[in-house]
């Protein structure tokens, strides 16, 4: 429920609000979707199939498919806000419309043609050789790089903002003390909060990873046919860890992306008045 409610909540602030018309939220609010699709159908999934009203082979590829989704919409945003604060310079040319398009539309449509579509054939047909096999390279060509790119980038990203964050209170503070205007001081904080939004980005990636490394040592064990002897315990902590990682995104940014947090005061205080 908090899931389906804070992503539903991130996506009506940016579609009704124009201050929040920018790139980066465009990215958020790709994220936001794809989150609240997996709020909606994974546990409903699971429970559906559980109680045997709802086909295995379906189910299973739509739950995979909006984790992937997931995946590929938080890759696109990181690898956006790593050119945007590692290089600034080389993103203000970057930074089209139509290349940001490019970037959201293959983040939705990369996980259909690479795996929804082939693992649904297969797996609906009965083909487990063929499963297995693809499954396989799907580890080394779909999973491991995403996971190494987002550790890579964040990293990378939340070294580079620290630096800047540093630099810029250097500078603010010597611009206060020698009375500069205010555009000046302005712009030395715009600094500042790039570097909040990469904390807010490193702890949704970070949530992330821990819930996708279980998900590679799955798909590993399975590869090497000691599936069976991964405990239930690890495959339900796994479904919570998914979902808790869709359900915290927008608290992370409600809390620590300042444009959202302040839409999000005053739609409270309008809410409350």
């Amino acid at each position: 429920m908090s899931t389906v409610l804070g992503n539903g909540l991130v996506i009506y602030l940016i579609i009704s609000r124009k201050r929040l018309h920018k790139t980066v939220n465009w990215f958020l609010f790709s994220l936001a979707v794809a989150d609240l699709c997996v709020g909606l159908v994974h546990f409903p999934s699971e429970a559906c199939m559980s109680a045997s009203l709802c086909s295995k082979c379906i189910t299973t590829a739509v739950r995979r498919l909006f984790l992937n989704l997931s995946m590929t919409n938080l890759c696109s945003l990181t690898v956006d806000r790593s050119i945007a604060i590692v290089t600034p310079l080389k993103y203000s040319v970057f930074k089209t419309k139509r290349r940001h398009l490019f970037l959201i539309s293959v983040a939705w449509i990369l996980p259909f043609v690479v795996h929804f579509v082939p693992f649904t054939w297969m797996y609906c047909a009965g083909m487990k050789n063929a499963v297995r096999n693809f499954l396989t390279v799907l580890l080394f060509v779909f999973k491991l790089p995403p996971f190494l790119l987002l550790f890579i980038a964040c990293w990378k990203t939340l070294y580079i903002a620290r630096k800047q964050k540093k630099r810029a209170s250097v500078q603010l503070t010597q611009l206060c003390f020698n009375g500069f205007c205010r555009q000046s001081v302005s712009a030395i904080r715009s600094q500042t909060q790039a570097s909040t939004f990469a904390k807010a980005l490193g702890i949704v990636v970070a949530i992330f990873l821990i819930c996708y490394a279980i998900d590679i040592a799955r798909l590993i064990c399975y590869t090497f046919h000691c599936s069976k002897y991964i405990p239930w315990l690890v495959v339900n902590l796994q479904s919570l860890l998914f979902a808790f990682n869709s359900a915290s995104n927008p608290i992370v940014y409600a809390f620590l992306k300042q444009d959202i947090c302040r839409e999000l005061k005053h739609l409270v205080k309008c809410f409350v008045h």
